[in-house]
């Protein structure tokens, strides 16, 4: 027996409890095996459902027969009263078939689920209140995301009373959350082929800094330099080693010097510090050297003071010998009364005549007198007597040789630069004097007796001293103003006299040469004009023979 006719068989012995008769099964062409067997359990479906439908037509107030005979059994008397009381059900559709339920397709819509009961706190809309619940947790990306490059604040700064971050709590439903899909989506790094060598860029990946990109990148620059640890440029800041630090190298660290801010946030990190940038690490290394600024302003002072030492001491003596050799040369003093007397006997019988003396600057006035001949001047011809009769003169340029290795070498900017430098000397040793003993051991001796002292620049101070008397008497002696001479224009005047006098004295010389020159050429043009004319004679002699 088939599966088909076995179903058949069980709907046909099937009867309906309140009817006598069998329900008539619908004879249905068949198509085929499958379509058959499912209009069969359709048939079957539908006359269960008609069944259990009458049964439950019968109320318990009812009189029919039925009725008294289901309520004599003690198995059906129990059954009505556990069973809910349920609404008669629909009649039938025509052909007497049972609409099946809906079935919910994936993709497909759901039906919309009721709306939430707003909160019953008073003065709380919101619906589903959640105040008392925890604040959800910080979403986190599932890739490894480009950088922000911003200065993080810290947490007692954000939260004073007037501070933008304090505004509005981060409960606020005026907030608006980010799309952080988007986010992942549009700045996520792109995923790379591992190269050979990425311990470089995975670390950097994984740095913290609490420092801004730029100041970041200077002091990264900065420390690339020195091609040693960040704890060894710790160690020889506090040992107060100079031999790597210059004077150049100390000033820009101390522009690069952690800010109050930086500070604060480095000793507040408590996770692992090798995850820190280069920079920050240094700061750390750093910052565990007590007075780490006025150690290095103590060797920035003294280095500095060293260079400007070794600078300004030779200008000093230079200046000093400058003016040393105009008080003391000889032949400057005799040179200067030739020109006075010349230059008297020249302006005779006008304003300018009559002259005691003359300010030292008209020695560059002798080349502006010009002679009745050509290219000869009044100093031409004074430097041609002076050969003539005086040539110890002509050894004036010697002794101006010192005064002109002076030019250029401005007395008040030097004055006013060491100046400068004593005062930070003497600021450096008061704090020096309320510091530590062991910062006062280390720096107090080279800020005092070393190379770059607070006693060699005093010894600086005493040789400016000197120069002030020297320049009162070089006043005195050229007859000047003292607060209005200028070292400067009085070696200025002496240098280009000195270049005067030895262009005019080569001047004479070849003038002297060309002259000689020629005159040997007119003599040689006489000798031979004397021989031309012998020749012709000669021969006139021996034609007439």
């Amino acid at each position: 027996m088939g599966p088909g006719q076995t179903m058949e068989s069980l709907l046909s012995s099937m009867h309906c409890s309140n009817h006598p008769k069998t329900v008539p099964r619908r004879s249905v062409p068949k198509v085929n095996k499958c379509t058959q067997v499912n209009m069969d359990l359709e048939e079957k479906k539908s006359s269960a459902d008609l069944s259990l439908s009458r049964q439950s037509e019968h109320s318990p107030g009812s009189t029919s027969p039925t009725q008294k005979d289901s309520s004599s059994s003690p198995q059906q008397s129990v059954m009505p009263a556990l069973l809910p009381q349920l609404p008669p059900p629909p009649p039938l559709p025509p052909g007497g078939k049972v609409p099946l339920p809906p079935v919910s397709t994936p993709g497909m819509s759901a039906p919309s689920l009721p709306s939430p009961q707003p909160c019953s706190t008073p003065g709380c809309s919101h619906p589903a209140c959640s105040c008392g619940e925890q604040p959800q947790a910080r979403k986190t990306p599932t890739l490894r995301m480009k950088v922000l490059h911003w200065q993080k604040l810290p947490c007692d700064v954000v939260r004073q009373s007037h501070s933008i971050w304090a505004v509005m709590p981060s409960s606020s439903k005026e907030l608006v959350e980010p799309d952080y899909a988007s986010l992942e989506l549009l700045f996520s790094v792109p995923s790379r082929i591992p190269m050979e060598k990425t311990g470089p860029k995975i670390k950097k990946t994984k740095e913290i800094t609490f420092i801004g990109p730029k100041k970041s990148l200077l002091l990264s620059i900065f420390l690339k330099q020195f091609k040693c640890s960040n704890e060894e440029i710790a160690a020889m800041i506090q040992k107060g080693d100079r031999s790597k630090l210059d004077a150049e190298i100390l000033r820009q660290l101390l522009k690069l010097l952690p800010e109050d801010q930086e500070i604060n946030s480095l000793k507040s990190y408590k996770k692992e510090k090798s995850q820190l940038a280069n920079a920050d690490q240094f700061y750390l290394h750093l910052l565990e050297v007590p007075s780490y600024q006025l150690r290095i302003e103590c060797m920035l002072i003294c280095e500095e003071t060293k260079i400007l030492l070794e600078c300004l001491w030779p200008k000093a003596q230079a200046i000093r010998t400058a003016c040393e050799t105009i008080l003391t040369s000889h032949r400057l003093p005799v040179f200067c009364q030739l020109i006075l007397k010349v230059g008297n006997f020249l302006n005779y019988g006008r304003h300018t005549g009559d002259a005691g003396g003359f300010k030292i600057s008209a020695l560059l006035k002798l080349t502006e007198t010009k002679a009745n001949q050509n290219n000869i001047t009044l100093l031409h011809h004074i430097l041609e007597e002076v050969e003539k009769k005086h040539r110890d003169l002509l050894q004036l340029p010697r002794d101006l040789d010192f005064v002109s290795k002076a030019v250029g070498i401005h007395f008040d900017a030097m004055q006013a630069e060491a100046g400068a430098n004593l005062k930070k000397l003497l600021e450096i040793e008061k704090h020096l004097f309320l510091s530590t003993d062991d910062l006062k051991i280390q720096h107090g001796k080279s800020v005092q007796v070393g190379n770059g002292s607070l006693n060699a620049s005093k010894d600086l101070q005493k040789e400016f001293a000197t120069i002030e008397k020297k320049k009162e008497e070089l006043a005195d002696y050229l007859c000047e103003d003292r607060k209005k001479l200028s070292l400067e224009d009085v070696f200025s005047t002496m240098k280009t006299f000195r270049e005067i006098f030895l262009k005019t004295l080569q001047e004479n010389q070849e003038r002297k040469e060309q002259a000689a020159k020629s005159e040997k050429r007119k003599k040689w043009f006489k000798g031979e004009d004397a021989k031309r004319l012998k020749g012709e004679y000669g021969k006139c002699h021996t034609f007439s023979n």
